[in-house]
C-alpha cells in the first residue's frame, strides 16, 4: 500500500485523513502535537514540526512508499510540502516562487500589483514605529496583519491611525519572519473561494460568504453556501486567478483565496493559498456541489486525473461555537443529541473539559464547529439554531454562567 504524507494534523485536517484512507492511502501524520485530532485517524505519526522539510525527511529515513505530500488549510506547511515533494521525485511540485506567494502575503500583493489586478495601497516592514508613521498616508481604516500568518491570528482593522502602532506590534508577534503588513480597507462584501486548479486554469470554484467578528478583530464566524456572483464578477475572478497561476507556474491542485467584492460589483483579491481551505470548507464544498476538494488534491499531488462531477447547489452553512466568557471548562453535554440531526453534517468539538477558555479572541480560542445542510435557507437557519441551543459549555469562574454556540 502506498502512503500519503499529510503536513498537519489540526481540525482543518480530519476530512483528508479520512479521504485518502477512502481512496486506500495510507497516511502519514507530520504535527508537533500528538493530541492533534488527526493524530488518531492516521496510520502513522511522525511528531515533527510541519515546516522542517530536512526533519521530515529523516524521520521518514529514505522509504519509497509515499506517493504524494499534502499540506490541509496550512499555508506555513507549503514551502516544507515543496521541499519534500521535490526530494522525493514526487509528481505535483511547486515553483520556488508559488510556495513562497502561499506564504507570504506580500508576494501575492506584489503579483496583483505587477499584472495591474485586484491592486490597492499596502505597506510592509518589520518595525512597527516606521509602519505607524508610513501607515498616516494611507486612507483609513486599514487592516494590520502579520505578513505570513493564517486564520486571522494577528489582524487587527485600525480606524484610525492611532490604533497601528500596538496592531503593528501584535503582527509582529504572530509573524514566522516579523514582517508586518498595513493595508488599506475594501469596503465591501466578504467571500471565500474553494478552487480546483488543472492544467494551470481554474477548472471548479465554490464561493462562500463569510461573516465575521466586529472590529477590531477578524475572524471568521460563519460560511454560507451556495453564493452566485454576478456572472461578470466570477468571471473576472477566474481570470484573475488563471493570471497569478501563471505567472507562479502552478499548473495543478487546490488553490483557496479570500475576495471581497465592492458595492459596485468590484471583486478584489486579497489572501490566496495553493491549499484546500480550513473552517470546514472541505464538507462545506462537498455537500453543496458534489465535488470534493480534498480528493482532488490528493489526486494532484499523487499525479492522478482529478475527477470532477458536480450536482445542482444545496444550502450549507459552517459556523464556529465559542465561548461568552472566561473560565474553566466544567463539562460539555449535547454532542449526542446534535449529532443525531439530520441535518448537521459534522460536529468537532475542540474543548474538552480542564481547559481555560474564553470569548473569542484568536482562532484557538474556538470550542468547536459544526457544519449543517437543508433544503432551504429558512430550514438551515433552524438547524444551526438548534445546535446552538442543544450543545452546552458549562463554564466554572467568577460567574457560573454557560457558554454556547
Amino acid at each position: 500500500m502506498t502512503s500519503l504524507l499529510i503536513l498537519g494534523a489540526a481540525d482543518g485536517a480530519l476530512s483528508t485523513y479520512r479521504v485518502a484512507a477512502e481512496m486506500g492511502y495510507r497516511t502519514i501524520a507530520v504535527d508537533q502535537s500528538a493530541t492533534a485530532p488527526g493524530v488518531a485517524l492516521a496510520d502513522e505519526y511522525l511528531p515533527v514540526s510541519t515546516r522542517d522539510a530536512g526533519a521530515i525527511l529523516a524521520a521518514l529515513g529514505g522509504r519509497t512508499d509515499v506517493a504524494g505530500v499534502v499540506a490541509p488549510s496550512s499555508d506555513v506547511a507549503v514551502p516544507a510540502l515543496r521541499a519534500l515533494a521535490v526530494a522525493l521525485g514526487l509528481p505535483s511540485r511547486l515553483s520556488e516562487e508559488a510556495a513562497r506567494a502561499s506564504l507570504d502575503k506580500w508576494v501575492v500583493r506584489g503579483i496583483l500589483d505587477e499584472l495591474g489586478v485586484s491592486s490597492y495601497p499596502w505597506i510592509m516592514g518589520d518595525d512597527p514605529a516606521e509602519l505607524a508613521a508610513r501607515a498616516r498616508a494611507l486612507r483609513f481604516p486599514v487592516f494590520v496583519k502579520p505578513a505570513d500568518a493564517q486564520s486571522g491570528r494577528g489582524v487587527t482593522r485600525c480606524a484610525s491611525p492611532g490604533a497601528v502602532l500596538s496592531a503593528a506590534m501584535a503582527a509582529r508577534d504572530r509573524s514566522y519572519s516579523g514582517m508586518i503588513m498595513v493595508e488599506e480597507e475594501i469596503p465591501g462584501v466578504l467571500y471565500n473561494c474553494e478552487c480546483v486548479v488543472d492544467d494551470g486554469r481554474v477548472v471548479f470554484m465554490a464561493v462562500s460568504r463569510q461573516t465575521v467578528s466586529p472590529p477590531p478583530l477578524v475572524l471568521t464566524l460563519r460560511r454560507d453556501m451556495p453564493v452566485a456572483l454576478p456572472p461578470d464578477v466570477e468571471d473576472t475572478v477566474r481570470s484573475v486567478v488563471d493570471k497569478v497561476c501563471a505567472r507562479l507556474d502552478y499548473r495543478r491542485g487546490p488553490l483557496n483565496l479570500d475576495l471581497i467584492v465592492t458595492p459596485d460589483g468590484e471583486p478584489y483579491l486579497i489572501e490566496l493559498g495553493l491549499r484546500t481551505g480550513g473552517n470546514g470548507t472541505d464538507d462545506m464544498v462537498r455537500l453543496c456541489h458534489g465535488v470534493d476538494p480534498v480528493r482532488a488534491a490528493v489526486q494532484a499531488a499523487t499525479g492522478l486525473p482529478i475527477e470532477l462531477d458536480p450536482h445542482p447547489p444545496r444550502p450549507v452553512r459552517w459556523e464556529v461555537i465559542t465561548a461568552e466568557r472566561a473560565g474553566t471548562l466544567v463539562s460539555v453535554s449535547g454532542e449526542e443529541r446534535v449529532r443525531a440531526v439530520p441535518e448537521v453534517a459534522e460536529l468537532v468539538v475542540l474543548a474538552r473539559p480542564g481547559r481555560r477558555v474564553r470569548p473569542y479572541q484568536d482562532v484557538s480560542d474556538r470550542l468547536g464547529w459544526f457544519v449543517v445542510r437543508a433544503a432551504t435557507t429558512a430550514a438551515l437557519d433552524a438547524s444551526a439554531d438548534l445546535v446552538a441551543g442543544t450543545m452546552r459549555f458549562e463554564v466554572a469562574g467568577p460567574e457560573n454562567s454557560d457558554a454556547h454556540g
